[in-house]
């Protein structure tokens, strides 16, 4: 009897242990519903997926070879990419979109990112800018401390009447911020940190103004007055019951993957 139970202790030991099932929820409101794991973030509508990580495999390996043939030799090149998600508020995903490499040139490239998609639109269908009041969004980078630094026209800046006349009134300094072409950032760069109060806080990326800075990424944390069409979704995804923010995205386990390219010598010819 003891034997028998020592020997069923060792097969219960033994047994694999049953794979966790990807954590599912239905944005209330709409058709979407995602399925996340550790290695990947899923949005489906009507069964079919409209944002995905792994699936940008294909996208990955179809930019960095194209126009490379066999008779080419790229045994020097190679890239890598990267998407780590920050947080999910409602139908709006955060990520952050790493890539860089060697494919022939001059030199490498390098670029980090922050970016937002809303999955019940395509590309470019998210803008803060629509969420947020351009006035509320505006008022906060005039008081930040950080985009104060670079100033570059005081008076244009202190008369700037819509977000991207501020940005036109800045200056990359030493830094080297990409201000100056950072609309399109503040429109889609950004992610949904954490609650205070009645505001949320969103984190805004800008990238390089200059080649020589290439890789490098600059966040701009702002505090803006929660609007009433956003409330309930944030209010759900900083409980975790749909989503979540960026101060939770350690804990949640948000997954973040990774794809690498490396070229290889020419073939050659019989």
């Amino acid at each position: 009897m003891l034997m028998h139970s020592v020997v069923m202790v060792a097969l219960l030991a033994a047994a694999p242990a049953p794979k966790s099932q990807p954590l599912t929820w239905k944005v209330t409101g709409t058709d979407v519903t995602f399925e996340m794991s550790s290695k990947d973030l899923r949005a489906l509508r009507d069964g079919k997926e409209v944002f995905g990580l792994q699936s940008r495999k294909k996208d990955f390996l179809a930019s960095v070879t194209e126009g490379v043939d066999a008779t080419q030799d790229t045994s020097g090149w190679e890239a890598a990419q990267s998407f780590t998600v920050l947080s999910v508020v409602g139908p709006y995903v955060s990520y952050e979109d790493s890539n860089g490499g060697y494919t022939g040139g001059a030199h490498p490239y390098a670029s980090r990112i922050y970016a937002t998609r809303d999955v019940t639109k395509g590309k470019g269908g998210f803008n803060l800018l629509d969420v947020f009041p351009e006035k509320d969004v505006l008022k906060a980078l005039k008081a930040d401390g950080y985009v104060r630094k670079y100033i570059g026209d005081p008076k244009a800046f202190e008369s700037a009447k819509t977000v991207e006349a501020l940005l036109q009134s800045l200056q990359a300094g030493e830094d080297c911020v990409g201000f100056e072409y950072g609309l399109d950032n503040v429109k889609r760069s950004v992610a949904f940190h954490h609650v205070e109060g009645g505001k949320v806080a969103v984190r805004i990326s800008f990238g390089y103004a200059a080649e020589v800075c290439r890789g490098n990424m600059y966040v701009v944390g702002l505090l803006l007055p929660i609007p009433a069409s956003l409330k309930p979704a944030l209010e759900r995804a900083n409980t975790r019951q749909e989503g979540f923010l960026m101060k939770d995205a350690k804990a949640v386990k948000a997954p973040s993957v990774s794809f690498e390219w490396n070229g290889a010598e020419a073939k050659k010819k019989p």
